[in-house]
């Protein structure tokens, strides 16, 4: 490879890693103009916008630290260098910050999940407490016959074998809304502790590496 061609493609290569670390600049500036540091919800989103644009940032410093190593090999610590130093200890440092925040985070959603989980869980025995009482059968009964969900001509059986099946497919319902909370909350939390916080965990130790990498 020609020593044109080596610094057309070392030039491109810090063009290019410039961009995509100014992007993530971008996208936290926008986060940051709400200036609602008093709310969780504006530190999620501030991580989350973090561990989302982080790997893009990442990669934009290693093309910078490479295309600098093709132009000068044999300079030392270069401003190039130095500002991939600096940028990627402000990096890792900011994603060992996101950390605790994240792991916080993640305990409020489960908290929240929990809630609607026991809410789901507590209308199922309720409605399933109902179906045995006899009065309340008799109340649906006679509910369901001026609906017209039941033959007021039936036999007596016949009302309460419809009556029943009507309250078994309701509480069918109501267990396949319990069932699908629970597999909710746990999908939510399983993605957040392994695609956020052990996300963030690997981005953190990276930058810390790549930061290192452009002085040593």
């Amino acid at each position: 490879m020609s020593e044109l061609t080596t610094s057309r493609l070392s030039g491109l290569l810090r063009w290019i890693g410039g961009v995509l670390v100014i992007l993530l600049g971008f996208e936290l500036l926008a986060v940051l103009m709400a200036n609602a540091w008093g709310e969780e919800a504006f530190h999620q989103l501030l991580v989350d916008t973090l561990l989302a644009h982080a790997p893009m940032a990442l990669v934009g410093l290693l093309l910078m630290l490479v295309g600098s190593r093709l132009d000068f090999p044999a300079q030392g610590r270069s401003p190039l260098r130095w500002t991939v130093l600096v940028v990627g200890a402000l990096m890792s440092l900011a994603l060992f910050v996101a950390i605790p925040v994240q792991v916080g985070g993640n305990q409020l959603i489960q908290l929240e999940a929990n809630r609607s989980v026991d809410q789901k869980r507590s209308e199922f025995e309720q409605a399933q407490q109902e179906s045995q009482d006899p009065k309340l059968m008799e109340m649906l009964q006679a509910q369901l016959e001026q609906a017209g969900q039941v033959s007021a001509e039936a036999k007596p059986e016949d009302k309460k074998a419809q009556v029943q099946a009507l309250i078994d497919q309701r509480l069918d319902q109501l267990k396949q809304q319990q069932v699908q909370a629970e597999r909710t909350r746990d999908l939510t939390l399983g993605q957040r502790r392994w695609g956020g916080t052990a996300v963030a965990l690997l981005l953190a130790l990276a930058s810390l590496a790549v930061a290192l990498a452009a002085v040593l």
